[in-house]
């Protein structure tokens, strides 16, 4: 068969005018956007009507209009197009020129809910255009920039916006340099509070990811503990400063315990552990009674070849697993009570390691009868004193196992 011959310049010219036709239909599409709500002047039920109708018109290149509504409806029309003639065709009843007032931006809240609710094909370029702007905070006048953070609340608040979203806010280092992020970040969460309660807020954040990484949005030469702290609280978002602190208090507790762990995994000598330790509390502004938690956690959940301690055959299950747990807390103590005694010696530290016993004991049923053993063996090891005894005894103690505890003490006690 012939191959039919096509000449070149047809090809080209049908290109050319393609997207000539495309440029074309995208201006009608957003000159009939601006055209809209310049006639329906922002009201909410007249510009759902007007725009409904032009949105159902236009699914066919769903992509390219949906991004030019979103762009008008954020923007007034200041981000998308690639021609003269786009870009000269804004509108003055956008989120962006709107009241600086919350309930004045619930008109486009809900014009952008009942439009994805109707065109689904929305959904895909809804979320990407909301990240955008985030990316985009340093070229935006300080009045969009709230009116913006005012919206994304209500979309957050709604579930119509993901929180993880708020990521973006991370993805431009001017955002974070210039406080744009921490500004935004501000107006977000103290907006959120007073829509849903700080609870939701809170959750919002975990939700997000962001409740580890809200330091992160400080420009470098505030971010610190203190500066936070003074930030926040001048917002009147107290709840996040316990967040933080809770969060990085975490991350501290971690990391003692890691460098616990490799000393012991090298067999440093105690003494020099006891140094690292003691050096991790001062450099941290840790308090002895965290510092004793978790050394007692980390020694008593390390793994050691006295696991089998105890188990001897022709014992019951039930006895052996106590004797065997009984066992290996004796030998815990007594292996790291060099350890123990160089961190209590205060008081304090040593009244902190009383109440660990006295939680360890409480948790593991099998201890319940043997707390004043393992208390006498901390004693005749010299880790505590019999001031400590007496001052956990008379006022220091928990509620966990309490008259358990007390019984088993008084005659010990009253020796002293």
């Amino acid at each position: 068969m012939a191959t039919k011959y096509i000449l070149p310049c047809f090809r080209l010219k049908a290109g050319r005018t393609g997207k000539k036709d495309k440029d074309s239909e995208l201006l009608a599409y957003r000159t009939e956007l601006v055209e809209a709500l310049d006639r329906t002047k922002g009201k909410l039920e007249a510009s759902w009507k007007a725009l409904d109708g032009i949105v159902t018109k236009s699914c066919h290149d769903s992509q390219r209009h949906a991004s030019q509504l979103f762009d008008i409806l954020y923007t007034g029309g200041l981000l998308t197009g690639d021609s003269n003639e786009l870009h000269q065709l804004h509108t003055s009843y956008c989120v962006f020129t709107s009241h600086d007032d919350i309930n004045a931006l619930r008109v486009y809240e809900q014009l952008m809910k009942r439009l994805r609710r109707r065109h689904k094909h929305l959904d895909a370029a809804f979320e990407s255009h909301a990240q955008r702007l985030l990316t985009l905070l340093a070229g935006f006048e300080a009045g969009a920039r709230h009116r913006l953070a005012l919206l994304m609340t209500l979309l957050l608040a709604d579930g119509q916006l993901k929180p993880r979203a708020l990521l973006a806010l991370g993805q431009q280092q001017a955002n974070i340099d210039e406080g744009l992020a921490l500004e935004f970040m501000l107006v977000v969460c103290g907006a959120l509070k007073r829509e849903r309660g700080s609870a939701a807020m809170l959750q919002l954040l975990k939700k997000s990811g962001l409740d580890g990484k809200i330091i992160s949005f400080m420009p470098p030469m505030l971010r610190s503990d203190l500066s936070f702290r003074q930030v926040y609280q001048e917002h009147g978002l107290d709840e996040l400063i316990a967040l933080h602190e809770a969060r990085a208090g975490q991350q501290l507790r971690s990391r003692l315990q890691q460098h616990l762990l490799d000393d012991i995994s090298e067999r440093l000598p105690q003494v020099d552990v006891v140094r690292n330790v003691r050096e991790f509390q001062r450099q941290h502004h840790m308090s002895d009674s965290e510092v004793i938690a978790i050394v007692w956690h980390t020694i008593n959940t390390q793994r050691t070849a006295t696991a089998s301690l105890g188990m001897g055959v022709g014992v019951g299950v039930g006895v052996a697993a106590s004797a065997g747990l009984l066992e290996r807390t004796l030998h815990k103590l007594q292996l790291y009570a060099p350890l123990l005694n160089g961190l209590c010696s205060t008081d304090s530290a040593q009244i902190a390691l009383l109440l660990q016993l006295q939680e360890w004991c409480y948790e593991h049923h099998a201890l319940l009868k043997h707390f004043e053993r393992l208390a006498v063996h901390l004693y005749k090891a010299g880790v505590i004193n019999e001031d400590a005894v007496i001052r956990w005894y008379e006022v220091d103690h928990i509620d966990k196992g309490k008259a358990a505890f007390l019984d088993q003490m008084r005659r010990f006690v009253h020796w002293l």
